[in-house]
């Protein structure tokens, strides 16, 4: 009797192995029984990442107790799941996530916002407008409130460090494109058809004795752009009639190159200060006799700017 107890029970292990075996298996290699569809489907996981870190994770409106990101979440069988995170005083984010079998579902660029934001003040000036510059990114170019000067004030909250570019010179509310040239001596800005050059001061060169350097022009129309030559002595200018070079030099009275005359009297343009390469837009009367709105490039850092003149108008015929 004893030995056909040991013999049955010997054959039932043997029988649970081989039944089992096959489940360990499937489940060590990500596998899980879908009751719903009545079949094995291999896994996926949920990789989530936050900043700030150790937000608190909920997964289909189930908080996670003793978890929070950055964190993965193994072994879910395929399907749509919503993940809600929440961290103190930050507000809360969620999202409806889709796992697929054997895939990893990646959230990695959250940003959890604070509820109230850390405000600090940079300067103790009132400012009416302000420019910040990628050739000068560690300060703003701001127009005071009464729009009767220029300074310059440092962007880092702990020195409040602020220039006096120029003053007693009104500063019209119209500005458009305040630019500061390539070597960081001079801004320019403009007006309908005035564009103003304002030499900016040095640790040689006081604003005083700068002021008698800046001047103006009156362009031959309304102006719609301005840039500055890669030598930070010449300024393009774009009007709705034509695209002049005024030289810095003679204060626009002398050297001024006519590049082009323009039909389009709302050109778009962009400069690349690089290559000294102008973009824009003009209307053009193409092969088929009829006028076109296309997009020109005027190279002018290959040659001089009196060579390029007649190469660009040919090309336009």
């Amino acid at each position: 009797m004893e030995q056909k107890i040991r013999a049955a029970l010997f054959y039932t292990s043997v029988v649970l192995f081989f039944i089992l075996l096959p489940l360990v298996l499937l489940y060590s290699f990500g596998y899980k029984f879908d009751f719903s569809k009545f079949h094995f489907a291999k896994t996926g996981l949920i990789y989530i990442k936050t900043a700030p870190d150790g937000a608190r994770v909920y997964l289909n409106n189930r908080y996670l107790a003793r978890r929070s990101t950055p964190l993965s979440i193994e072994g879910l069988m395929p399907g749509r799941y919503k993940v809600a995170l929440e961290f103190k005083g930050y507000y809360p984010w969620q999202q409806e996530v889709l796992v697929q079998s054997g895939q990893t579902a990646y959230l990695e660029d959250i940003i959890l916002f604070p509820k109230k934001p850390y405000l600090e003040k940079v300067n103790i000036l009132d400012i009416g407008n302000f420019y910040v510059f990628s050739i000068d990114p560690d300060y703003a170019y701001c127009i005071s409130e009464d729009r009767t000067a220029l300074y310059k004030a440092s962007l880092n909250t702990k020195d409040q460090e602020v220039t006096l570019l120029c003053e007693h010179q009104y500063l019209p509310l119209g500005i458009k494109e305040l630019s500061l040239s390539p070597d960081k001596k001079k801004v320019l800005f403009f007006n309908n058809n005035r564009l103003d050059v304002i030499y900016l001061p040095t640790e040689k060169l006081n604003y005083e004795r700068l002021r008698a350097n800046n001047f103006f022009v009156l362009a031959d129309a309304k102006i719609w752009h301005a840039f500055w030559y890669s030598d930070s002595d010449r300024i393009i200018v774009i009007t709705e009639k034509s695209i002049t070079i005024y030289e810095l030099l003679s204060q626009g009275r002398g050297n001024t190159i006519s590049a082009l005359k323009l039909r389009d009297n709302r050109t778009s343009a962009f400069y690349d200060t690089a290559d000294d390469i102008l973009y824009f837009t003009d209307i053009q009367k193409g092969s088929d006799d009829k006028w076109h709105r296309g997009l020109y490039r005027l190279d002018m850092g290959r040659k001089s700017p009196f060579a390029f003149i007649k190469n660009i108008e040919e090309n336009l015929k």
